[in-house]
């Protein structure tokens, strides 16, 4: 009918470097040579502890989990944006940006071995538990928001989840309280192409996710999730926009889920050899590689020493984690839940306790 209008929304992709590592003309990194080489030893942290975890997980040492391997550039790219008293809410699949606000490689290691410490940080880490639970994650950015506003502070709590996510109820109703609010919330997005096993066509009616925004009346971008310093450009501006009070920003950071969704997960079964070869060749941790090496900023002896270091690093939380992981107590289970625990808490507590002797 004439008074029908379909919103036809352009898909534009902000990417300054392609995937050999080349700038687009004109571009300068906005970050020192110092910070680059930092995010990238952390890019390489969370895909060694991941390969790690992968084979311990075969070998019974390790429970089921979620991989990062290949969506650690956009990761290290928004922990390199946000300030020390950010806060940020996790996904399953956030393991990199977790490890750089502070969160120790053995926390992480014992959360997916099933240990209630791996969800209990050090103080002054501002970094909520991960919540298994699919698009939670929005409705503590709003809350986070809203508290950080409430309190008058210029700090931003930053939240993920996959793009699957962007299917729930949560997502919409989270983004919208914020949005009328303009409260101090980042909706980050690492759309991967599948939830689980669900292609994204099969789970949204638009393939840039990103133009969900629009009905939210905030800004919004879609970036190369896997170009880094494309993705921190994004997130930079997007943190300052949020910070000069004018509300919340989505950004959707286009990449590609190298591994299984889990470890109880398949992802051969799904897609295709040629699909996986093509997402390979747009790895993060690669294209900033080849970029580092072509302006002299590294080199074979610098990785394989590098390298060395991250194993031995690895090595000794998987350690620390060995020795923890009986450590817990029927307290631990029931005292982190809230400042003081509830009488209905403290009730079960006290059962548990009796059943568990």
């Amino acid at each position: 009918m004439a008074i029908l209008v379909k919103s036809n929304v352009p898909e534009t992709l902000f990417q300054v470097m392609d995937t050999d590592g080349k700038l687009a003309e004109g571009y300068t990194p906005n970050l020192p040579v110092e910070k680059i080489l930092e995010a990238y030893k952390f890019m390489n942290i969370s895909r060694q502890k991941d390969k790690k975890m992968l084979s311990w997980q075969r070998s019974g040492k390790m429970a089921n989990f979620a991989p990062n391997l290949g969506e650690e550039g956009l990761q290290a790219a928004v922990a390199l944006a946000m300030h020390k008293n950010d806060w940020l809410a996790p996904a399953f699949r956030s393991d990199c940006l977790m490890i750089m606000r502070g969160v120790p490689i053995h926390k992480l290691m014992l959360y997916w071995a099933g240990n209630e410490l791996g969800s209990v940080f050090p103080e002054g880490v501002n970094v909520l538990p991960i919540n298994i639970i699919i698009g939670s994650q929005i409705s503590q950015n709003a809350g986070l928001g809203y508290a950080l506003k409430y309190q008058g502070k210029k700090a931003v709590s930053v939240s993920f989840i996959g793009d699957g996510g962007t299917a729930e109820g949560e997502f919409y109703e989270g983004i919208n309280l914020a949005a009328i609010h303009k409260w101090n919330s980042l909706f980050c997005v690492n759309n991967n192409g599948f939830a689980i096993s669900t292609r994204l066509k099969d789970e949204s009616a638009v393939s840039d996710i990103s133009s969900k925004a629009i009905a939210f009346g905030i800004p919004r971008v879609r970036v190369d999730g896997n170009d880094f310093f494309a993705s921190y450009d994004a997130a930079r501006d997007a943190l300052a926009y949020i910070r000069s009070g004018m509300g919340p920003v989505l950004i959707e950071f286009v990449t590609y889920r190298q591994g299984p969704h889990t470890t109880s997960d398949d992802p051969t079964i799904y897609r295709t050899a040629e699909e996986h070869a093509e997402g390979m060749k747009k790895d993060p941790i690669e294209r900033l590689n080849k970029w580092l090496v072509a302006n002299g900023h590294w080199d074979a002896t610098k990785e394989e020493a590098m390298q060395k270091e991250i194993a031995d690093l690895v090595e000794s939380e998987y350690k620390i984690c060995a020795e923890l992981m009986h450590n817990v107590t029927v307290d631990d289970l029931f005292d982190v839940q809230y400042g003081t625990i509830t009488p209905e808490l403290a009730r079960q507590k006290e059962l548990a306790k009796k059943y568990f002797k």
